[in-house]
């Protein structure tokens, strides 16, 4: 099972009994490390690893969530992810 798929599977289950959403989560490098961020909660987190970054994630999005207000939670439910593009560009 791939890294996105698994940590889909454990907010699955972590959403089980309350409310299901799906998180658009974008993982880039920084230096060494692996950064994994959702735009429209602002939640963040990095590891070593692209699985590690993720799974650090999915522990910040169920804290966020925890103590999330209910507007930022209407907020997250409602910004559900298309797509993910990589775009080389010239500036």
């Amino acid at each position: 099972m791939g890294v996105i798929s698994e940590v889909n599977k454990n907010l699955n289950t972590l959403f089980s009994q309350g409310i299901a959403m799906k998180i658009g989560v974008t993982v880039h490098k920084e230096g060494n490390l692996f950064v994994a961020a959702n735009p429209f909660t602002n939640v963040t987190s990095q590891g070593k690893t692209c699985e590690e970054a993720l799974n650090n994630f999915q522990e910040a999005f169920e804290l966020w969530f925890e103590c999330a207000e209910d507007w930022e939670k209407e907020l997250a439910q409602k910004n559900e992810p298309i797509t993910t593009a990589v775009l080389d560009l010239k500036v």
